[in-house]
């Protein structure tokens, strides 16, 4: 038997949607894996590369090829991003550790962030500049704009008044997922946009578009969070 992993497309119309839209969508690809092989797919990069997980293996898949990173020591990983398939950074969140992989997935960077002075103690970590990274600090309740090659923060929020669900970022700019909104927020940790939304599990972003999810039903917005529509899977 085989799983099957469907690839699709948002088919957007050309006039606006007002919230609540339904979006078309389309089956444009489909690939066969082995079962058992993955456990759990992250996503595609900018150049079609396909990343899954299975425990504390990292796998990337192109044309037949499959690049393999494993660390038993750091354990299973948290979250994984390929926004810079150039640098791709991987969360270990049970060790509190922060590792960077070249596009051969070849270890070339590792925080420990328990020995930073003073300590981070990471819920959330996302990719940004070459030399920056996104990181929510459970101490101060804080979202640090965090330069790892002089450990300082250049920016971070007011402490939030609610623990944050997940954290995505486009490299410029963070969104922050709590139980019923949306923050967005720029490099210098200042709240651009916020929005209120149902509950939901899971929020994605890219360049232009960002999503959330929950129980198949995803709702789409733009880089500012304005409603684009919704889709279902």
């Amino acid at each position: 038997m085989k799983l099957k992993i469907l690839i699709i497309t948002v088919l957007l119309l050309n006039s606006l949607f007002c919230f609540g839209q339904q979006i078309p969508v389309k089956l444009i690809d489909s690939i066969a894996i082995p079962k058992n092989k993955y456990k759990k797919f992250i996503g595609i990069d900018a150049y079609e590369n396909l990343f899954f997980t299975h425990y504390e293996v990292i796998s990337k898949i192109n044309k037949g090829k499959e690049w393999v990173y494993t660390n038993y020591e750091l354990g299973v990983p948290s979250s994984i991003s390929i926004l810079n398939p150039l640098q791709i950074l991987v969360f270990y969140k049970d060790t509190n550790t922060v590792i960077f992989l070249d596009r051969f997935l070849n270890e070339t960077r590792r925080i420990d962030l328990n020995n930073l002075s003073p300590i981070k103690l990471a819920w959330w970590v996302d990719n940004t500049k070459s030399q920056q990274i996104w990181l929510y600090d459970s101490q101060t309740n804080q979202l640090n704009y965090f330069d790892y090659q002089t450990n300082t923060n250049l920016s971070e929020t007011i402490p939030f008044l609610e623990k944050p669900v997940q954290l995505a970022s486009n490299f410029n700019t963070a969104y922050v997922l709590f139980k019923n909104k949306i923050n967005q927020y720029n490099i210098y940790g200042t709240l651009s946009h916020s929005i209120n939304i149902e509950s939901h599990n899971t929020l994605k972003a890219n360049q232009s578009k960002i999503i959330i999810e929950k129980n198949h039903q995803f709702q789409v917005f733009d880089k500012n969070l304005n409603a684009i529509g919704s889709f279902k899977i």
